[in-house]
């Protein structure tokens, strides 16, 4: 995956997370949505990336986020 792609990809998890898809029922929902659209194989990526992207989100979120 080249820089820009992975930036986007970066990007597109860290917005989904902030419009509150972080619990097992959202994640579900994002993943059924995403896979009508993308399919499974994209779902399962950004829903990969969502999970890097939680364990780094004091970097991006800013605060005190443990």
């Amino acid at each position: 995956m080249d820089d820009q792609r992975r930036h986007m990809h970066e990007c597109e998890a860290r917005d989904w997370l902030r419009r509150g898809y972080s619990t097992p029922d959202r994640i579900e929902e994002l993943t059924e949505l995403i896979a009508k659209r993308r399919g499974a194989g994209a779902a399962a990526e950004l829903v990969a990336e969502m999970r890097r992207q939680w364990q780094h989100r004091n970097e991006w979120m800013g605060g005190n986020r443990g």
